[in-house]
């Protein structure tokens, strides 16, 4: 049981993100505005775990946001698997000073993971007119809300691994 302490402590942690991001789109849909966490969801568990725990943390956090979306079932989830394993590939490259590090992969992560999604969206289907104006407000919305909670997002996921007793020892966030 020890081995899913810390994935049983992420996932809350992740779920409650997107509780809250599913309550401010419903606030901002009198707007015609949506936001998009995926890439905060991903970055923490690529940076922070291992590769083991981040696959367990990755598989239920795509599963749920996939049951809230039009898409089809999965496609959440195999994006967010992708976007781990490459984040995870290039941790070894990726400086571990501070929390702009984690904030900047986030944003890079979110900007792949959206562009992915309308992507495949725009395919499936005959775009509107408007449509690239509408991703691209979506798109900034989106990164200025994770520039706002990242830093708040990451510590509180380690001071729930802190409380738990569950924070990864410190070769494991090591590459």
């Amino acid at each position: 049981m020890r081995r899913y302490r810390t994935p049983i402590i992420v996932i809350p942690c992740g779920i409650l993100l997107c509780t809250i991001a599913a309550q401010l789109n419903h606030y901002l849909s009198a707007l015609h505005i949506s936001v998009f966490i995926g890439g905060l969801l991903v970055a923490f568990p690529a940076l922070r775990l291992r590769h083991r725990h981040g696959w367990r943390v990755i598989v239920p956090l795509g599963l749920w946001c996939d049951a809230a979306t039009p898409l089809p079932f999965g496609l959440l989830t195999m994006l967010f698997l992708i976007t781990h394993a490459v984040i995870f590939q290039l941790r070894p490259r990726i400086p571990k000073t501070g929390p702009l590090v984690g904030i900047a992969v986030a944003l890079v992560a979110n900007i792949a993971l959206f562009a992915a999604v309308a992507l495949f969206c725009a395919l499936r289907r005959a775009a509107p007119s408007g449509l690239a104006l509408r991703l691209l407000v979506d798109l900034l919305a989106s990164e200025l809300l994770i520039a706002l909670v990242a830093p708040w997002f990451f510590a509180f996921q380690e001071h729930a691994l802190a409380l738990f007793n569950a924070a990864p020892p410190r070769h494991e966030t090591q590459p």
